[in-house]
């Protein structure tokens, strides 16, 4: 197993060189900054100072935190464009984000010393001081845009994988091949068989039953879907719905007739009749063209 499949490198990588989560990103860190400069107002950082300058406390910390973040916002936006361009490394990252954090620490602290009157100062407690300001103030930013930017992305592959799977579905039967794939939740394969083999699906609740033939006896699966997503996945596929609970193979439907309770479906082997609610007649009936329902009774094959 590579580095890049331990630590997922792409992610990251991604992650520093898309426009909107960088921008995120800068947006949540000013936020953050103005935050904790107007409510807090930390003091500890000007105690390493003269404090003979001219600059009240909150005009110090504000000027030291635009200082710091702007550092940080020219490091991010050098990188985005850098990265663009240039696939990184993993220690060229790693090499960037700590020169970030060397020079935002080196230039706040000479911030410091300026508006703090040039006099004696402490320089590693001070040091030690903004380090710790840089790690509270982009810390929160940080985790909150790259678990966005993680949700995002994660919606965005189950869109691809959804696409590959209706232009899969919709290749098998277009070409005649006969085997038909179910995928659960995850998008993992869980069952392959031959399309003519499925007889119908059965809702249950977040699952789904799929009725086939093994053997040339009715089998069951039980597959981690849901009907209405399978109903998508197979549109044009000769796996129609029929009812809010039921799907049918069209292949395998050996007649129709019409009772009192309205259409039903028999098919193949099984003897279990599938009903047909009244909103999807219309839908049945298209997939059996040149037929009509037949009156109470009378079957119509």
């Amino acid at each position: 197993m590579n580095t890049d499949q331990i630590i997922n490198v792409s992610t990251i990588r991604r992650f520093l060189v898309r426009t909107d989560t960088v921008s995120f990103f800068l947006i949540l860190g000013l936020l953050f900054a103005v935050f904790v400069v107007v409510f807090f107002q930390p003091q500890t950082v000007l105690t390493y100072t003269s404090q003979t300058g001219p600059f009240s406390h909150f005009v110090q910390l504000t000027l030291m935190s635009t200082a710091g973040y702007l550092i940080v916002a020219v490091s991010r936006t050098v990188l985005l464009f850098y990265g663009k361009h240039k696939k990184l490394s993993l220690l060229a990252m790693i090499l960037w984000l700590a020169i970030e954090l060397v020079v935002c620490v080196a230039v706040t602290t000479v911030v410091a010393w300026l508006v703090g009157g040039l006099g004696p100062l402490k320089l590693a407690p001070l040091a030690g001081e903004i380090l710790l300001g840089y790690f509270g103030v982009f810390l929160l930013p940080t985790i909150i845009s790259f678990q966005s930017f993680r949700i995002y992305d994660l919606r965005q592959e189950n869109v691809r994988l959804h696409r590959r799977l209706l232009e899969s579905a919709d290749a098998q039967f277009a070409t005649g091949e006969q085997k038909i794939n179910f995928y659960d939740k995850g998008g993992r394969l869980a069952m392959s068989t031959r399309a003519d083999n499925v007889l119908y699906i059965e809702a249950a609740d977040n699952y789904a039953n799929i009725h086939y033939l093994n053997e040339n006896k009715e089998d069951t699966f039980i597959l981690h879907n849901s009907l209405k997503e399978i109903e998508k996945d197979y549109q044009g596929s000769g796996l129609i719905r029929c009812h809010r609970g039921y799907m049918v193979n069209v292949a395998n439907v050996k007649l129709m007739r019409k009772e009192k309770g309205g259409l039903l479906l028999e098919l193949n082997v099984t003897t279990r009749t599938i009903p047909v609610s009244k909103s999807y007649v219309s839908q049945v009936m298209r997939n059996f063209s040149g037929l009509d329902v037949a009156k109470e009774g009378e079957p119509v094959a």
